[in-house]
């Protein structure tokens, strides 16, 4: 690992402190406490962190897919705003940047001074707020690369509306005693999107082997929108974005290894909003109601991916929140009868390998 790596992951040692101070209530003898509070024991534990760089996850050649984030715009949730991460060869790619996204990245042990590019899929707040602090934090943690970052029209906008955010702190990062990191590198740099009319998607993203096509989704009055495949060494990963259930999207998802798609319970929903009525909301019955409409329905979900001719379904940005078993089992009744592959509800921070 090289020292700007080391420097960069400058919070990892926490992790071994908090490690030892999981080892004292459950061992609870004085002995245990003497040891831990030895500094050989704490170095050793800080180094065991520093080392582990997750570097064998850019060289194995395997495509590996993690679900940063999970959750919808619903304030409350145990999830996160969605968010994949996907790694394969040497690219460390984003797509979407849900808030808490690069927190969920520091839980994984993910190197995010190592991300290459973020693909945003529509400008929902929920799919980049946290696109600032994944560029500052990877910025932070020595990133001496651009950073190419993909979405629809709008996508300058939103990074000069960043700079403007981000000026005092880059300034200050720039220059500081201790830090003195390089500022043509704190932000990254934008790349519109546009698809031809008439043309169902394009190959956006081509390099170490690794490309990236974006193609239209049905998001409702939110256009354009955009959904992505990744293909890497013979393996695949589709990344719906937000779209009901859409010939678009099946097109796109053909034979793909893994289809990490938007769900929406119907019947869940459909039950909320009446109660709402019933409550005297009706405002906030016609804003679930409308969720419906542009989202897509669990079992229009387990459809597309057997038609599609899909080897395992991942459900994200769930709605509503699926946060116990119980209801995990209603988010996901009968679905089953329509796909016969493997479905995983997702939760934040899950790992598949393909």
């Amino acid at each position: 690992m090289s020292d700007g790596e080391k420097n960069g992951r400058w919070l990892g040692w926490t992790m071994g402190l908090v490690l030892l101070g999981l080892l004292i209530p459950v061992a609870g003898t004085a002995m245990v406490r003497r040891l831990a509070n030895t500094d050989v024991v704490q170095q050793v534990m800080i180094r065991r962190v520093l080392q582990d760089d997750r570097s064998g996850l850019f060289e194995d050649g395997r495509l590996h897919v993690f679900t940063l984030g999970t959750g919808s715009p619903q304030l409350g949730g145990t999830r996160m705003p969605v968010a994949t991460a996907v790694i394969a060869g040497d690219e460390f790619l984003i797509l979407d940047a849900g808030e808490g996204a690069s927190r969920t990245i520091g839980e994984l042990r993910l190197p995010i001074e190592r991300i290459t590019a973020v693909f945003i899929t529509h400008w929902h707040s929920d799919h980049f707020a946290g696109l600032g602090q994944i560029l500052n934090q990877s910025w932070n943690a020595n990133r001496s690369h651009e950073v190419q970052i993909h979405g629809p029209v709008g996508v300058e906008r939103v990074v000069d509306g960043l700079a403007s955010i981000y000026r005092d702190d880059i300034a200050y990062r720039s220059a500081g005693e201790v830090e003195r990191h390089n500022p043509d590198w704190a932000l990254g740099r934008p790349i519109t999107i546009q698809i031809p009319d008439g043309q169902p998607g394009r190959v956006v993203f081509e390099r170490n082997g690794v490309v990236v096509k974006a193609f239209y989704v049905d998001h409702g009055h939110v256009t354009p929108a955009y959904g992505y495949r990744v293909e890497y060494n013979g393996k695949s990963v589709v990344v719906s974005g937000d779209t009901i259930v859409s010939p678009k999207t099946m097109a796109a998802a053909q034979g793909c290894d893994l289809l990490v798609h938007e769900a929406v319970n119907v019947r869940l929903m459909t039950n909320a909003a009446t109660v709402l009525r019933e409550m005297g909301q009706p405002a906030e019955a016609d804003r679930v109601e409308g969720v419906i409409r542009y989202h897509a329905d669990t079992l229009g979900v387990a459809k597309l991916a057997t038609e599609a001719d899909v080897a395992q379904l991942v459900l994200s940005h769930i709605i509503p929140d699926a946060s116990n078993p119980f209801f995990e089992s209603l988010f996901l009744d009968g679905m089953d009868q329509h796909f016969a592959g493997t479905i995983v509800l997702a939760s934040d921070g899950q790992h598949f390998a393909l």
